[in-house]
């Protein structure tokens, strides 16, 4: 299906032969060096992977961080990712894996859309929208217009249809400081890929053990609608 999902913060494993990183020259501040892991969203993505093949018969995408942020950061530009060999190749394998499956979707299905799982602590029962303010989507604004990104059918607006508490609310607001979308969102959402990507940073209430089921069931529920919507592809009958 043309959906892609990654997760890039989930991971606890360490890398072999890899120090964890000092962030020398880095700016200590969110959106700057950090090395907290975003808990539970290795699982999340694996659990919106099941229910979207549960429930079409066909897989998405999905590139997933096993490795612990400490030792590399996928969400950003190799100069702030990693500080040794060992966490290049598993950043460039995470990227490579990420821009092919970009690619196969661009070329299968001429159109689709990424989604970046994240976590925050600042709200816990909120989810947070990246998308550089519109500029990860504009293939999606161009094609449908604006209410694609901001009405009650954006992607933000069928998540709250569903229940969930979002931001920006109104979805024509700007993003919240800091959750506005990373280097991924920006890289494969440009030109470059033709797709669109948004970044969802997850509190800790869509996070937790106990919850993954549901969160993931909205969140696949609310990618089909967006996928008959905007990208010309309906699943296929149970």
């Amino acid at each position: 299906m043309p959906i892609v999902l990654s997760a890039p913060h989930g991971g606890a494993k360490d890398i072999p032969g890899a120090e964890p990183r000092r962030g020398e020259g880095l700016e200590k501040k969110p959106g700057g060096f950090v090395v907290a892991r975003d808990g539970g969203t290795e699982e999340l993505a694996a659990a919106v992977s099941a229910v979207l093949e549960k429930r079409t018969g066909k897989k998405p995408y999905s590139v997933v961080a096993k490795s612990h942020r400490k030792f590399l950061d996928p969400n950003r530009e190799p100069a702030a990712a990693y500080e040794c060999d060992a966490a290049k190749q598993v950043y460039e394998a995470y990227h490579g894996a990420l821009a092919d499956s970009c690619r196969d979707v661009h070329n299968r299905f001429r159109s689709g859309l990424l989604i970046d799982l994240h976590g925050q602590g600042t709200a816990k029962d909120t989810v947070f929208r990246g998308t550089q303010n519109g500029t990860t989507v504009a293939r999606l604004r161009e094609r449908f217009g604006e209410e694609a990104h901001v009405g009650p059918h954006s992607l933000c607006g069928l998540l709250k249809t569903r229940g969930w508490k979002v931001h920006p609310d109104p979805h024509d607001g700007k993003e919240q400081a800091g959750f506005t979308g990373g280097y991924i969102v920006r890289r494969y959402g440009g030109p470059d890929f033709a797709l669109d990507a948004i970044q969802l940073e997850f509190g800790g209430d869509y996070r937790a053990a106990a919850s993954h089921d549901k969160t993931a069931e909205v969140l696949a529920d609310a990618a089909l609608d967006y996928a008959a919507r905007y990208l010309a592809w309906k699943a296929p009958p149970p």
